[in-house]
């Protein structure tokens, strides 16, 4: 069907712009069920700066009091275990369950944010987690404890981490590096500063006081939460008037494009098993926004044919949140409709205005008051670089959206083209239902098993899991082991608060070591001296040996978060990074899981130091059997560009 001419009401009708779409051709899409629809591009515009800093501040304090209470569990660990009378080996498991779920839930809380959007998960989240925590407030038994501070206070912080980790890329481009990297180091300021007050808490009024304490502060989350306001985004149509032209998706994407036919039925690719389970295709099933685009402006195809006959259209339509949007957005989309090679005399012109409520986004107060509706079609999570934390600037789809685009033609909006995937528009008219087919897209897309099939991402996963099996021992257990051996209970608070403050440290500095030198080296060196300094902590319990571990180790196991993308992209690609980034947080829960139960056994039977030479040990496996991934990388490809050609 043809796009009918987009009219958008205004208060400034000055900020009208005619624009003449290009060609586009019909698609008939069996990936979604059969029906014949159009393939549509979605795209978010980036702020950078604005309103943008404020969501910043807000992820910050939301991953500051979100880690602050998940991973400094040990300083009430003494208290509960008087007080339910149950064991300080089997407690910890409460702490080693949620953390689990924290990670195992992500696909899931993923596709919630593709779903409903950033702001409703995190209040969600909020609501989920303060419950949990005012219900373990009056819990007397280690099962209550187990389902509600463990199960739902887990689930709740996954939907919290997810929101407010990955917001802060989309309204970022430009300084998204730096704007992730601020919002990150709140866990580790988290953890320093909440460690010793939960300390001081426990000790004035018991662990059920500081737990309420806790429900209040996650709380507060609901109400930073509301800052998450909507961006602005563009929906990219293509269709056509001609219903016997149709499209069919090539099996690799990233080069192709879309494959024109003229037929009447459309040639599908086979489903996977992942994509049966969830009944949706996964994001390499789909071209990126900048194909869609390309392909319609240009007429190109991957074959020769009658599909460059000028049968097809462009719409593009801007979705502009309720509070309006800003005057450097609202430039980038004049211009990206008002680009040289859109414009196409022999076509109908389609008017195009963009609405502006400048009385709305007057001050922070009314910005905060002022409540937006989420926009429907957005689709976060359909972006390869939803999960990069890395600079921009090293990405080849980056490198190539602005080299390969002359000066005089530039949109600004060129990477977000890139790397955004197309989506249809049954998908984009969806309204109703939790498990849509935004949703189970990214379910799709994050537990796919192809890269199981491959032995350097097992190694990868392999690594993730081993060093979790040892990453929550020195914080539950540092505090408890020392003031067994004698160091005065004030300073023993502060333990923690250090891994805390060098954690942030590394985040930083190692984050921009990466950039120089092979990520997986840095990694690997990294986890042998965490892991070393872990083991090397149980032959000297003077306080500034103690203090020198817990920097060590806090500064050199930032690692495992602050390089898993870096790792993932300059391995497999980004178009492999959500894929990769599902399956690694699944074995990161599972080793989390085994975690401080398992120096819980060892604690009882062995004492504390086989407890933190058991967690050493596992963190230095992770940080060796890392090492061959790359030589396994390049046997693998090897072997494909041999299977290609001999086919």
């Amino acid at each position: 069907m043809a796009p009918k001419p987009i009219l958008v009401k205004t208060t400034e009708p000055s900020k009208s712009i005619l624009f003449t779409p290009s060609r586009v051709v019909s698609r008939p899409d069996n990936l979604e069920g059969g029906e014949e629809t159009e393939i549509a591009a979605q795209i978010s515009v980036p702020q950078d700066g604005g309103w943008g800093w404020v969501v910043l501040a807000s992820a910050f304090i939301s991953i500051f009091i979100l880690d602050g209470v998940a991973f400094t569990f040990g300083s009430l660990l003494n208290d509960m275990s008087l007080d339910l009378k149950i064991t300080t080996s089997l407690l910890p498991l409460v702490n080693s369950i949620s953390v689990a779920i924290y990670f195992i839930a992500g696909p899931l809380a993923s596709a919630f944010i593709n779903r409903f959007g950033f702001r409703a998960c995190i209040m969600s989240g909020s609501i989920i987690s303060a419950f949990s925590l005012l219900t373990s407030y009056f819990s007397t038994n280690f099962t209550s404890l187990c389902v509600f501070y463990g199960c739902f206070a887990g689930f709740g912080y996954c939907l919290i981490n997810m929101a407010a980790c990955l917001i802060v890329g989309f309204y970022f481009e430009k300084l998204r590096s730096l704007a992730l990297a601020i919002a990150t180091t709140g866990s580790s300021f988290g953890v320093m500063i909440m460690s010793p007050v939960n300390t001081y808490l426990s000790n004035l009024a018991g662990w059920r006081t500081t737990t309420l304490f806790h429900s209040g502060l996650f709380g507060l989350i609901f109400f930073i939460g509301m800052t998450f306001q909507p961006l602005l985004s563009l929906t990219v149509m293509k269709t056509t008037d001609d219903p016997t032209r149709t499209v069919t998706y090539l099996p690799n994407l990233s080069t192709a494009g879309l494959k024109s036919h003229t037929k009447s039925k459309t040639e599908g690719l086979v489903p996977t098993a992942t994509e049966r389970l969830f009944g949706a295709a996964s994001n390499l099933n789909f071209p990126t926004a900048a194909a869609v685009v390309d392909d319609s402006v240009h007429g190109t195809t991957s074959q020769p044919g009658p599909s460059t006959a000028a049968v097809s259209k462009l719409t593009l339509t801007a979705n502009t949140p309720q509070a309006g949007i800003s005057p450097r957005q609202l430039k980038q989309v004049q211009s990206i409709i008002s680009k040289p090679n859109l414009n196409d005399k022999n076509k109908k012109a389609v008017e195009l205005t963009v609405n502006i409520e400048s009385s709305k986004t007057t001050g922070c107060c009314g910005r905060l008051c002022q409540w937006d509706e989420h926009i429907p079609q957005s689709r976060p999570m359909y972006r390869d670089d939803a999960f990069y934390e890395g600079k921009l600037e090293k990405l080849p789809a980056y490198q190539k959206s602005m080299l390969e685009t002359p000066t005089e033609g530039k949109t600004g909006l060129e990477y977000q083209l890139a790397v955004s995937r197309a989506a249809t528009a049954v998908d984009l008219r969806e309204r109703r239902g939790v498990f849509t087919t935004a949703a189970r897209r990214v379910l799709a897309t994050m537990m796919g098993p192809k890269l199981l099939k491959k032995k350097s991402f097992l190694c990868l996963c392999m690594a993730g899991l081993l060093v979790y099996v040892g990453f929550l021992v020195p914080y539950v257990y540092i505090q408890m082991r020392n003031e067994m051996e004698g160091i005065p209970a004030k300073d023993c608070s502060l333990f923690v608060s250090v891994i805390g403050l060098s954690n942030a440290a590394g985040r930083i500095i190692l984050g921009a070591i990466a950039c120089k030198m092979e990520p997986v080296n840095l990694f690997s060196i990294s986890m042998l001296i965490a892991g070393a300094s872990t083991i090397l902590s149980n032959f000297s319990f003077t306080l500034y040996a103690q203090y020198l571990y817990c920097f060590l180790f806090g500064f050199f196991i930032s690692c495992m978060a602050s390089l898993r993308s870096t790792i993932i992209v300059s391995i497999y690609g980004l178009d492999n990074l959500t894929n990769a980034t599902g399956i690694m947080l699944l074995f990161q829960g599972l080793g989390s899981l085994f975690s401080t139960p398992l120096a819980g056994v060892l604690k009882d039977f062995f004492g504390f130091s086989a407890a933190f030479i058991n967690a050493g040990a596992f963190i230095i496996l992770g940080g060796l059997i890392i090492l061959p991934i790359k030589k396994f990388a390049r046997e693998e490809r090897d072997k494909e560009t041999n299977t290609s050609r001999n086919k």
